[in-house]
């Protein structure tokens, strides 16, 4: 039996490993044949029930329940049932031997896509480290062809593991009909799903993708099953299951030693889900006829009100005598009120500028996650002190120094689409909102007397203190591996665009001293060092920068920054960015020149003083579904080791929450370690917005990232700010689209 620490470094270390598989359809050999017929009979039967039954006109959000891992199925055979738009589950589950831990999001009502942990218990790895029993990373996808209540079942195919070890691979179509209180499925799989385990022969790095694209005429099996919804809340479910769990990892190791016996007496499974509150899944089966399966998620709508129903910005009622003292005011000194009062009521860089008929605003939006809540609040604010000849108003977001939404309307259509008197549709014809301010401000310049720009008072500090917990995943140390501490941030303006940045961090605990791992290179590891600077629990300052911004011609934004910009790196930074069609695309340059840090000093660099760092970029940005919050980037160029390639990053920005994922390809021929040739940098991530904790509407997000920084390709270095990635939701395309939210602020 090979020991199983051997069996760590073949296949945990090698994630992309997977091997040939047959290529003849069949069912399992060792089946009986009059067990051959049974089953065909059988899911011929469930055949007619899905082809022959009149359709559901729509499948509500309880079909939709999860399997024992991550994605939506009955116990492991999957179904054609997805999460809904921009739903998302999180959940255990547990199968001898096995343990899951993931998560699923349901997109555009017609893709799930999944990810899991999945826990070997029956295989240990790296014996005598602490790493515990053998752990696989997985990930997969469910596309729904034809939706249900097209008068066909719903069709969908999917793929699980295409991405990751190729321990568990498959694809699959499956095809789901609801009759009445009962959803039947049948389907088509391979992979895992025909009993085929291509794991364990070595069929080099590419493994899991390969299976992915392989012939579409190898093994193939038949699985189905049902589900009948005894009440809404409790649901029997039961599948034919085509795996073959006698060869399957976890009762055989890679070698293909068996290390557990698989009690297989039938292939049903059998159990109960329980629905808790609409959003809590409880289950509880009989596997095989001889184990015992259970498991626990939870659905949550990605919603920005969350925990607390949202509270109504309240707008201070304004007295007779401060109406009087701005009627009597003239232009600059009623611009100065205004300011004032915006400022109050905390918006920041708050800047007003009045003329005979009109009046000027522009501030940076700190008090929503909404800039049209925000132009909202603002009119509200400054209304009860605007004399009756100002008939015009013009609302402006600032950003990074420069306005980058502009709102001109006229002071009786705003009153009227925040009374609900007109609609939105008619409100945005008579509107203007643009991306740049300069013609709007060409035109209130071209009224009677208009008074400069008024700078109301501000407080030019902000500073905050945060706790952060970093993980470190699947080191031979051990699985978990976390680092606490508390972060103290800080930022002063200087001067109009100008920032000095600070963070100092204070470890609380750390265990990354545990960490097994060195850099990929002898020499020049740009990132695979990272674990030296985080193996420290002294105070460290990992941010010291100041940063400039400044407008160039023709609307281009533009960023010069200097200092400490991370734990790893020091140096300059420079890059500029313009928008266009009112941010539906927009197109940039970016470089900088650092130098490597002293592990274990804050304010030294490291002696070899020719060791500078160029990456330089064009970065590229589109929304490219805009009604659906769905952008994209390109960065393209050189990056901090010196390998040319680009990054692809596919995000959706929607009701306040972003879920991203990039992809890295460069060139590695520059790399000495094995490792860092030809590997890929890829990662995802999530923004969840301050606002689901509050009992209020509020800008700002909490981001975790899920990436690897044990690769030197494809590595970008932190800047104390950035104008790309931008943030699609600030423009006036995407401001069109949630301007019903005006009036809700």
């Amino acid at each position: 039996m090979e020991h199983p620490r051997t069996i760590h470094k073949k296949c945990h270390t090698h994630p992309w490993c997977q091997c040939q598989a047959l290529t003849i359809v069949h069912f399992r050999r060792q089946l009986r044949p009059s067990v051959i017929r049974y089953q065909a009979a059988v899911l011929f039967c469930l055949a007619a029930v899905l082809f022959f039954t009149p359709a559901q006109a729509e499948m509500p959000l309880e079909y939709a329940l999860p399997s024992l891992q991550s994605y939506t199925g009955i116990w492991h055979m999957p179904t054609a049932r997805i999460l809904p738009d921009w739903t998302m589950r999180l959940g255990y589950g547990q199968a001898d031997p096995y343990r899951y831990y993931g998560g699923a999001l349901g997109v555009f009502d017609r893709l799930e896509l999944h990810g899991q942990f999945t826990e070997v218990t029956s295989l240990s790895a790296f014996g005598g480290e602490g790493y515990g029993n053998y752990k696989d990373r997985s990930a997969g996808a469910r596309l729904v062809l034809v939706p249900e209540d097209t008068g066909l079942p719903q069709i969908a195919i999917g793929a699980y593991d295409a991405t990751g070890t190729g321990l568990f691979p498959s694809r699959y179509i499956a095809f789901s009909k609801l009759m009445g209180d009962v959803d039947f499925t049948i389907g088509l799989g391979q992979g895992i799903l025909a009993g085929d385990y291509p794991a364990g022969e070595d069929n080099g790095d590419d493994q899991a993708f390969s299976f992915l694209l392989s012939d579409p005429f190898r093994s193939t099996s038949l699985f189905g099953g049902l589900e009948y919804h005894v009440t809404p809340e409790l649901t029997l479910s039961a599948e034919y299951s085509s795996l073959d769990w006698s060869n399957m990892f976890g009762f055989r190791n890679t070698a293909g030693t068996r290390v557990k016996d698989a009690d297989t007496s039938v292939d049903i499974n059998l159990g109960l889900k329980y629905t808790w509150a609409d959003h809590v899944h409880a289950s509880l089966a009989l596997l095989r006829g001889t184990t015992l399966a259970g498991g626990l998620q939870i659905n949550f709508p990605l919603e920005p009100e969350g925990m607390l129903p949202w509270k109504r910005t309240e707008i201070a009622p304004v007295g007779e005598k401060k109406r009087w003292e701005a009627y009597l005011a003239g232009n600059a000194e009623l611009a100065r009120r205004l300011a004032r009062v915006a400022a109050e009521d905390g918006f920041e860089q708050v800047q007003a500028a009045v003329s005979d008929n009109a009046v000027w605003i522009e501030y940076v939006n700190a008090v929503h996650s909404s800039p049209a809540r925000s132009f909202g609040h603002v009119f509200a604010l400054l209304d009860p002190y605007l004399p009756q000849r100002i008939d015009r108003v013009y609302l402006n977001i600032k950003d990074k120094g420069q306005v980058l939404q502009s709102l001109r309307a006229s002071r009786r259509d705003i009153t009227d689409f925040l009374n609900s008197r007109i609609k939105t549709r008619n409100f945005l014809q008579r509107a203007d909102l643009t991306l740049y301010a300069d013609r709007h401000w060409r035109e209130f310049s071209a009224g009677e007397h208009p008074s400069t720009k008024v700078k109301a008072p501000e407080d030019r500090l902000h500073w905050g203190i945060y706790p952060r917990v970093r993980t470190f995943l699947n080191n031979r140390a051990g699985f978990f591996k976390h680092k606490g501490l508390v972060e103290l941030e800080s930022s002063y303006r200087l001067w109009p665009g100008a920032w000095a940045f600070g963070r100092v961090e204070f470890p609380v605990f750390n265990q990354y001293d545990d960490l097994v791992w060195t850099p990929l290179e002898d020499e020049d590891s740009v990132r695979t060092d990272l674990v030296e600077y985080q193996k420290q629990s002294d105070i460290r300052i990992t941010t010291l920068a100041l940063s400039q911004h400044v407008s160039l011609p023709g609307e281009i934004q533009a960023r010069v920054s200097a200092g400490i910009f991370e734990s790893a790196f020091a140096g300059f930074g420079a890059e500029c960015f313009r928008y266009f069609h009112d941010g539906l695309w927009g197109i940039g340059l970016e470089a900088e020149a650092v130098r490597k840090r002293e592990v274990d000093e804050n304010f030294s660099l490291r002696s070899d003083a020719d060791s500078w760092y160029t990456p330089a970029f064009i970065n590229l940005y589109a929304q490219i579904w805009p009604s659906q919050g769905l952008e994209a980037g390109i960065k393209a160029g050189r990056f901090l080791a010196g390998d040319p390639g680009a990054r692809f990053e596919i995000r959706r920005h929607f009701k306040n929450f972003t879920i991203g994922a990039y992809y890295t390809k460069t060139r590695t021929d520059v790399f000495d370690s094995p490792k860092n040739r030809d590997s890929e940098f890829k990662g995802v991530y999530i923004r969840v917005p301050f606002s689901l904790f509050r009992d209020r509407d509020e800008p700002g997000h909490l981001r975790y990232e899920f990436t690897s920084f044990t690769r030197d390709q494809g590595q970008t270095v932190s800047q104390p700010d950035r104008l790309y990635p931008m943030d699609g939701s600030a423009t006036p395309i995407q401001t069109r689209r949630k301007m019903d939210e005006m009036p809700n602020f």
